[in-house]
């Protein structure tokens, strides 16, 4: 099945309550397809894609896997609208924006630290190697914001939360 355009969210006003109502659900159909045609289309793993889209992983992992072996019907509205926002010429973008070496050094760290070689975390950054060991050993490379977000992803899927190693300090006024 190809998609040629994003599905369309139809409006509705929000609930003003804390629990959702059933208008802040949508249909799951379309937004599923939505996430694997961008999937398919750009080779980013769907953690990246929740990433971009500003989705908890969670969401996205439910939307295209399941909960207990059974399709998630509906998705609260606001992380459908994020779905929709993200785009193929949006993910396309951020592979020329630049991104902040020092968080993006902080997290092949940490990827090493947990066991990953540098040419497996070239090879999902999209980082050449050699560029990769110039970047951890503190100089500045380009980096972009595409494969911070690859090394997001690749940090998250191995339980490590990425925003606690580039955002330090935002969660010391949580304790």
């Amino acid at each position: 099945m190809t998609i040629v355009a994003a599905p369309r969210l139809a409006q509705s006003p929000y609930s003003r309550t804390s629990t959702p109502c059933p208008s802040d659900l949508v249909d799951a159909t379309a937004f599923r397809a939505w996430v694997r045609q961008l999937i398919s289309d750009t080779g980013l793993p769907w953690r990246a894609i929740a990433r971009a889209a500003g989705v908890p992983s969670s969401v996205v992992a439910q939307l295209l896997h399941g909960v207990n072996g059974h399709q998630v019907r509906m998705i609260p509205r606001r992380y459908a609208q994020r779905l929709l926002g993200l785009t193929r010429h949006r993910l396309t973008e951020m592979a020329t924006q630049p991104a902040p070496c020092p968080a993006l050094r902080m997290l092949m760290w940490r990827l090493g630290l947990d066991g990953v070689s540098v040419e497996e975390m070239a090879r999902f950054t999209t980082v050449l190697p050699h560029e990769l060991r110039t970047l951890m050993s503190g100089s500045d490379v380009w980096c972009t914001r595409l494969q911070m977000l690859r090394a997001e992803a690749a940090c998250e899927a191995r339980g490590i939360d990425p925003e606690t190693l580039i955002y330090p300090s935002r969660r010391q006024w949580m304790r």
